[in-house]
């Protein structure tokens, strides 16, 4: 006999015992069905983490329509609240990654720069940003690609600031206006 104690999808059940096994059910009370969906997010995170795969990401947006359900929204309500963050704070699209926020004067100035370089950098083709960021000089590696790399504003153009990615050596890329 094996043990679960987990949270099931509904049909899994019949799946059971059609393979000819037997299996003990109980049904949730509304705050153990809201506990063991979060512990259930949580599973089909890890095994997304794992595995990567497109199945398991159907199951992680499997678990969230249930939480959200349960939790008393309906889809189109989480549809339109994501929409409504997308518009306001964006997407992840330009896969940015925030270090760190200085909060002195001086550092405002930066951060004004990198906002423009940022918009600069944004009005580039895809196509003509993935070539750049594909070609690269490492000391060590010759041509290579560059990865978690700062975009800042240089008094030629702007300059992506990274680590190779093959040695993982800091590396620069120019962009002249």
């Amino acid at each position: 006999m094996k043990k679960y104690n987990k949270l099931i999808r509904d049909r899994i059940p019949e799946v059971i015992e059609k393979d000819g096994h037997k299996a003990k059910f109980k049904t949730l009370s509304e705050k153990a069905y809201l506990g063991a969906l979060d512990k259930k997010l949580m599973e089909e995170v890890k095994e997304y983490q794992a595995d990567k795969s497109i199945e398991e990401m159907a199951d992680v947006l499997e678990v969230l329509y249930a939480i959200c359900k349960a939790r008393g929204y309906t889809l189109d309500e989480l549809e339109a609240k994501r929409k409504e963050k997308h518009i306001e704070r964006g997407g992840f699209e330009k896969r940015l990654f925030l270090e760190y926020v200085e909060d002195d004067e001086q550092s405002q100035t930066g951060t004004i720069s990198d906002m423009i370089a940022l918009k600069k950098w944004s009005s580039f083709p895809d196509d003509l940003k993935e070539a750049l960021l594909n070609n690269v000089f490492c000391a060590n590696c010759g041509v290579s690609s560059i990865v978690d790399y700062a975009i800042v504003r240089d008094k030629y153009g702007i300059v992506l600031q990274g680590k190779c990615a093959k040695c993982g050596d800091s590396v620069a890329r120019y962009v002249e206006d």
